[in-house]
């Protein structure tokens, strides 16, 4: 799901892309595209809601709390240098 969220971000990054893409030709000498202006920001806006969405739904997979996971094999590898596990 991670993956997915990240990708519907990315396109919504596109789309506002392409909108100011559309927008941006009238500066350079061309002639403003009115259909990716509006196709950028309805897009896009689709894809970042769609995305927040997503992520408001599945948080609780963002956020671990550090009981799961495999246990450290070594402890003494991993100490800092005060001999504390973690210190850096």
């Amino acid at each position: 799901m991670r993956l997915f969220i990240t990708t519907l971000s990315l396109f919504s990054v596109i789309s506002f892309g392409y909108a100011l893409a559309g927008y941006g030709g009238s500066m350079f000498g061309g002639r403003m595209r009115m259909d990716y202006v509006l196709w950028g920001l309805l897009a896009g806006f689709a894809f970042a809601g769609l995305a927040l969405w997503l992520w408001s739904r599945h948080k609780a997979e963002f956020f671990l709390d550090g009981t799961e996971g495999p246990e450290r094999a070594d402890e003494t590898a991993q100490d800092g240098p005060g001999g504390e596990p973690g210190a850096l």
